[in-house]
């Protein structure tokens, strides 16, 4: 009998993995789809703080309650910045239209199940210019999944700073290969770092492990970053609250921080929205 089980979990698991292949489609191009809309005048008073959030809303499922969550955050602290993931085109458009803020959204796959783009995105009180698809080294073994930063140059009080909105790969990957992903990232900003006073690199980074996350800090770190933070705690959740994981970060250079936190009330998915507050 329990032969007769194992068969069956088996089964089920290869039948898994099967069909997972056949569940996405990777977008190779690095110059599309991109979509980028400066649609919003943004006009805002001279501040001496920037303020960026990221944010990972899961599928882009509860769009509408991330606003009012969002909208609630800015009665404290008027958002510059937003980078979000897991996200497709139609949420991201929502988003920054009822929060009056440019875009730049570029996916990485187009999910067949879901029927839908899913990507990173960075919302902006300022124009979004230089859009750039940087597909990271390393994919994923069972679906050929790829992992990708959306990056471009958001201007803010005539202030250029270069923006990367990240999601890395999961644990299901080897730390090895997870690590690759990262350097990739770091070698990017730092061939960038002549060019730009200001550099923002925030997302997801799927750091379930801390060692992970101490990890990931050190390298930016030697790289010449700074963590805003690395100090507010665990980010997401999983297993009914069970497990708490620090996998939202916020790396910047040539800014200041005043403060960082995050939405721990958020419900808008299983991550916290994480922020920082900057002087320039």
């Amino acid at each position: 009998m329990f032969a007769h089980y194992t068969y069956i979990i088996g089964l089920i698991v290869a039948l898994s993995l099967f069909t997972s292949c056949f569940t996405i489609r990777v977008y190779e191009n690095t110059d599309s789809p991109v979509y980028l809309s400066n649609a919003i005048d943004t006009f805002r008073k001279h501040s001496d703080s920037l303020v960026v959030l990221t944010f990972n809303i899961m599928k882009a499922d509860k769009i509408q309650l991330a606003v009012s969550e969002l909208k609630n955050f800015e009665t404290l602290f008027p958002i510059d910045i937003c980078m979000l993931q897991e996200m497709d085109e139609a949420a991201v458009q929502s988003i920054a239209q009822q929060m009056q803020l440019n875009y730049l959204y570029i996916p990485i796959v187009y999910n067949t199940m879901m029927k839908k783009d899913v990507g990173n995105a960075i919302l902006a009180r300022g124009k979004i210019s230089h859009p750039e698809k940087l597909i990271l080294p390393n994919k994923k073994w069972k679906n050929g999944r790829k992992r990708h930063v959306t990056i471009g140059e958001v201007n803010i009080d005539n202030r250029r700073t270069l923006v990367y909105s990240v999601h890395t790969e999961t644990s299901s990957v080897s730390r090895k290969k997870r690590l690759g992903q990262l350097e990739a990232i770091i070698e990017h900003a730092f061939k960038h770092s002549d060019r730009y006073n200001y550099i923002v690199i925030g997302g997801d980074f799927n750091t379930l492990y801390k060692k992970d996350a101490q990890l990931y800090v050190q390298l930016f770190h030697a790289a010449g970053f700074e963590c805003a933070t690395d100090s507010i705690g665990n980010t997401a959740k999983a297993l009914f609250g069970l497990v708490k994981p620090t996998e939202d970060f916020i790396f910047y250079k040539g800014l200041s921080k005043i403060k960082a936190g995050k939405i721990e009330v958020s419900k808008a998915s299983d991550h916290f929205p994480v922020y920082g507050v900057f002087g320039k």
